[in-house]
């Protein structure tokens, strides 16, 4: 069995955690909606496949192979039944169908911005959900080090059942104020 995991982001940093196994999910990414079926060929039989809505199928109809669009389909929960198929041999015999749930998976990983002066030290930078990579400008091991005043973009990366997902946040970095010597009339 195959377990999918969904994160639903509520409030940050809390995360709700979600679980659905089920015997033949496919996970789709909700950034890249396209997905395509197949079922082994045997020559001459034709396939007949049946698409749940939202999902459309876009190419393939009566062969072993199907292109299916699910761009319309909200993230979360399965699409039970999502996608059957049949096999008709050239005598008109129809046999059995199989189906398959399908699950859009969307992540909406949250970066906190943060604010420093010239001069702080390092901070661990913060996002939902756990997990992902830090990149950018001044990030050593999931640290943000300051370096001069200005506004530097992070960006999150989170992998989850091989769809990526990423989030941007503004580092700010503000000057020091330096004053002249003290003057006396």
């Amino acid at each position: 069995m195959k377990k999918l995991i969904l994160f639903f982001l509520v409030l940050l940093p809390v995360t709700l955690l979600a679980q659905f196994t089920t015997i033949n999910p496919d996970t789709v990414c909700i950034n890249s909606p396209f997905a395509t079926y197949q079922v082994p060929n045997t020559p001459n039989y034709t396939y007949n496949w049946t698409v749940s809505a939202p999902g459309v199928l876009t190419a393939g109809q009566g062969t072993n192979e199907i292109t299916v669009d699910w761009s319309a389909a909200p993230a979360g929960g399965p699409i039970v039944d999502a996608i059957s198929v049949y096999a008709t041999t050239p005598a008109g015999c129809d046999g059995p169908p199989i189906t398959m749930n399908v699950f859009i998976l969307e992540i909406l990983p949250i970066v906190l911005p943060l604010d420093f002066c010239e001069g702080d030290p390092c901070e661990d930078l913060v996002a939902t959900p756990a997990g992902g990579v830090f990149t950018g400008p001044n990030i050593v091991n999931g640290q943000y080090c300051p370096q001069t005043a200005g506004t530097e973009t992070v960006t999150y990366t989170i992998t989850e059942a091989g769809c990526t997902f990423t989030a941007t946040a503004d580092m700010t970095v503000y000057p020091i104020p330096v004053l002249d010597n003290i003057s006396h009339d």
